[in-house]
């Protein structure tokens, strides 16, 4: 059943490389095309670092690149965006409708809403920044829904930095039934708060930093030093570390924008951008 799985998604997942100005790859997600679009995580909203997007797909050996495009960051937000930055809903959608990625195929969405505790799922990721796709297999732990009305499917297994977007898939129906979110869990709000604090401390210092010295040594860019050191380690430890939590946003909002009437008006153009808003709300 998993080989099935792997041989009929495994074209249509991609990895997002955000890459800054000295070329180095500052963040990485998960996402997949459906139709000429792409999915991922709500993330992709918030790389401010980020100078460049590569989106890259990978055949069947899970590593050979068959599709891969770079794009201006700024571009890639402002102009392929589809529907508002702030959608709450856990996930972005942008045209891809590039020449690069005509031959890759879609997958398809699910419309189903009610879930059953215990059923097979099975995820495709990049994970860890590797540019190696992975075939993940779980079962339905639980399902929930939070205070802005997004339901979520609970996944027995773990999430890793670089998943985020990936598609959560029924491998009975080999649909996308969810789309995993790795930044939103509990680890995430005890990471803003050290960063918070650390911040705070940074500022305080920078108003006494060079009125004392003592032997010539500035002691106050000593502890800056330190928190610096001490947030690149809070930063390491948040990026890299695994959630036995993971979760994935149902596909309520969504679905509605990929219906046929929705995407295209009766003579075939594309929605206008207005439009789309009133989907991503």
């Amino acid at each position: 059943m998993y080989t099935q799985v792997w041989k009929n998604c495994h074209a249509s997942v991609c990895q997002l490389s955000f890459i800054n100005a000295r070329g180095v790859c500052v963040d990485t997600l998960t996402g997949f095309k459906v139709k000429n679009y792409l999915i991922t995580s709500h993330n992709a909203f918030t790389m401010d670092k980020a100078q460049l997007v590569e989106i890259a797909f990978v055949g069947e050996d899970a590593n050979t690149v068959t599709a891969s495009m770079r794009i201006p960051y700024a571009e890639f937000n402002n102009e392929h965006r589809i529907g508002v930055l702030n959608n709450n809903g856990y996930y972005a959608v942008y045209d891809i409708d590039f020449q690069e990625f005509q031959k890759i195929p879609g997958l398809q969405l699910s419309k189903r809403r009610e879930f059953t505790i215990g059923s097979q799922v099975v995820s495709m990721v990049f994970c860890c920044g590797l540019s190696s796709l992975s075939l993940r297999q779980g079962y339905i732990s639980s399902l929930g829904t939070n205070n802005d009305g997004n339901r979520f499917i609970h996944v027995d297994g773990h999430l890793s930095y670089g998943n985020g977007g990936a598609p959560l898939i029924d491998p009975q129906t080999l649909e996308v039934i969810g789309i995993l979110t790795y930044r939103d869990i509990p680890a995430t709000s005890s990471f803003k708060q050290i960063i918070d604090a650390v911040s705070f401390n940074l500022q305080e210092l920078k108003k006494v930093e060079t009125s004392v010295k003592f032997g010539g040594i500035d002691p106050i860019q000593v502890l800056i030093a330190n928190q610096n050191q001490l947030k690149l380690l809070a930063k390491s430890i948040y990026k890299y570390s695994m959630t036995n939590h993971p979760m994935a946003v149902t596909l309520d909002r969504i679905i509605t924008f990929f219906d046929e009437d929705v995407i295209y008006h009766s003579e075939g153009t594309k929605a206008s951008e207005e439009e789309s808003d009133i989907f991503f709300a």
